[in-house]
């Protein structure tokens, strides 16, 4: 019984041997990403209304296919709840690309922003940070999706983003901003995974 204590607790630390951004997460909170559930850290800014908020989340895909998703912009629409299109609008001498999104808002029923992201990788890790060129509702809005290999050949990703409101009226939205990124995060999980068992039925 003790050896399998021991292997078990091996089991379960093993993925923090893997990279750095399981070190981000609360101890208190890693039983919640072995669970499949996401893991939020709101940090709060001084002088800005709303927090940078990161979402950790274990996805049963490999990390390349993660990492395809997000740049499958035509797809976009398909599996993001809100998501009406995703176009490159611009592609730059550095490799960065400018994107125009389109999303379903509250009483407004649509609006579009551009946004520039920049993609990176360190052999099965990958990076996609992005920055706020053009919107109506923010005055600026930066993020980034980390992707790391997990333990059993799964992915460990972190969603982050840090948005500065236009106004006071939107900057009251902050909860909804939340269940957004919790839904955004689910769903690329969820088709990330389909397209990665989809693969193995190929």
């Amino acid at each position: 019984m003790k050896i399998l204590s021991l292997i078990s607790l091996v089991l379960v630390f093993l993925p923090s041997l893997r990279g750095d951004l399981i070190k981000e997460v609360p101890r208190s909170e890693r039983d919640r990403l072995v669970a499949g559930q996401s893991v939020v850290v709101s940090t709060d800014m001084p002088g800005l209304p709303w927090p940078k908020l990161s979402l950790y989340r274990v996805v049963n895909a490999p990390p390349a296919i993660v990492a395809n998703l997000f740049t499958d912009y035509a797809a976009a629409s398909t599996y993001i709840p809100g998501m009406l299109a995703a176009k490159v609008i611009a592609t730059n001498p550095d490799g960065t690309k400018d994107v125009r999104y389109t999303v379903k808002v509250p009483v407004l029923m649509k609006m579009s922003y551009v946004v520039r992201n920049t993609f990176s990788s360190n052999g099965q890790s990958y990076s996609v940070t992005w920055t706020l060129l053009q919107s109506a509702m923010a005055k600026s809005s930066d993020g980034s999706l980390r992707i790391e290999p997990y333990a059993g050949g799964r992915t460990l990703m972190c969603y982050s983003n840090l948005c500065v409101p236009i106004t006071n009226l939107v900057a009251g939205l902050k909860n909804q901003a939340l269940v957004e990124a919790k839904n955004t995060v689910l769903a690329i999980a969820t088709e990330a995974e389909r397209r990665a068992n989809q693969a193995t039925v190929k």
